[in-house]
């Protein structure tokens, strides 16, 4: 009886973790000061993903309108049906955000039920910054680095990597927009974290996939952003969940369209490719029930170039990744040291 109870409080708690975080992602590589490392990619168990801003759009007229580009509702650019054309992807590096560049807690100053709660123990609101440096990684002037990032729950559109000198009153999000780091070649992999099944512990391979790379209507001007490969479920239409409704009813009910607690879109449904077979869905994975998880979390890897002629000293990495479903911008920072 008690061992009953205690699975049921278990199952109970989890739920509500659940619910709390519906929408998120997180910097897996580096580990950032938030946490977030390969081994658990988007789960965001330990809060790691809850620094991101919200409700922020863009200030100006679409400039990602070409399909191939697109993560939601691709084949519409224009006129009423077109409900993403103010969403931060749609004009990459525009839509403003709180904090200092590498996130703000819960999304900002108002709580709100999609997951706008800080860590426990943070402020509501509170600026990344206030988070402890981790200990840094080492770059050299003029190499190549791998940089990866989690999914929890997939708002498509696509992300950044940038770097801003870590002077104390001089970091802000101007300096990591003028500092955004070039893409190497137009690959990415998928890097699943290990897994445990029974008593053995399961480590799957890395799988390449395509890189779609934009430069065109980002800013600055020609700065590289990668489009989210991973693509959500279009169960219905998006642009019906947006007339007459609070903004947590257009969440709930664009969660819904999106693949609401589908790990896997049923076939036909994606809103654009795979990049590999069963690469697709709204959660990456989701606690559910006592079996544990019922998907697999992966990172997506990216080699990025650091400039040559980039001064020597201590910096922060910082991924920003803006949103095509939702009006929001998840970001996060870690302690570089370039040499």
């Amino acid at each position: 009886m008690i061992s009953h109870m205690y699975n049921m409080l278990a199952y109970i708690v989890l739920a509500f973790l659940v619910v709390r975080i519906e929408a998120h992602g997180q910097m897996t590589l580096p580990t950032g000061r938030n946490g977030g490392t390969l081994e658990t990619a988007g789960d965001c168990l330990n809060y790691e993903c809850f620094w991101f801003s919200q409700i922020t759009t863009i200030p100006g007229p679409p400039k990602v309108n070409d399909e191939k580009f697109r993560t939601f509702n691709v084949n519409v650019s224009s006129g009423p049906l077109d409900w993403s054309a103010q969403m931060p992807w749609r004009a990459p590096g525009t839509a403003p955000v709180l904090g200092s560049g590498c996130g703000s807690a819960g999304g900002g100053a108002t709580p709100r039920d999609n997951g706008g709660q800080p860590p426990p123990g943070i402020k509501q609101g509170a600026d990344f910054l206030t988070l402890p440096p981790n200990d840094p990684v080492t770059w050299k002037r003029g190499s190549v680095q791998e940089v990866g990032w989690g999914i929890f729950a997939n708002h498509g559109g696509g992300y950044s990597w940038r770097l801003c000198k870590n002077v104390e009153g001089e970091v802000n999000e101007e300096c990591f927009l003028r500092n955004t780091l070039d893409f190497v070649g137009d690959t990415q992999w998928l890097h699943y974290a290990p897994i445990m099944q029974w008593s053995t512990t399961r480590q799957m391979p890395v799988y390449e996939i395509p890189r779609v790379t934009v430069d065109t209507g980002t800013y600055p001007q020609g700065a590289q952003w990668a489009r989210n490969p991973m693509p959500a479920c279009d169960l219905c239409n998006q642009a019906f969940c947006m007339p007459n409704k609070t903004w947590e009813e257009q969440q709930h009910c664009s969660q819904s369209c999106s693949g609401l607690n589908i790990t896997q879109c049923p076939p036909g449904t994606t809103q654009f490719p795979e990049p590999l077979p069963g690469v697709s869905g709204y959660y990456t994975w989701k606690a559910g029930n006592d079996n544990g998880l019922s998907g697999y979390k992966f990172s997506i890897i990216d080699k990025v170039k650091i400039p040559e002629s980039i001064e020597p000293g201590k910096y922060l990495l910082s991924w920003r990744w803006d949103c095509e479903q939702s009006r929001q911008i998840w970001q996060n920072c870690a302690d570089i040291v370039i040499e």
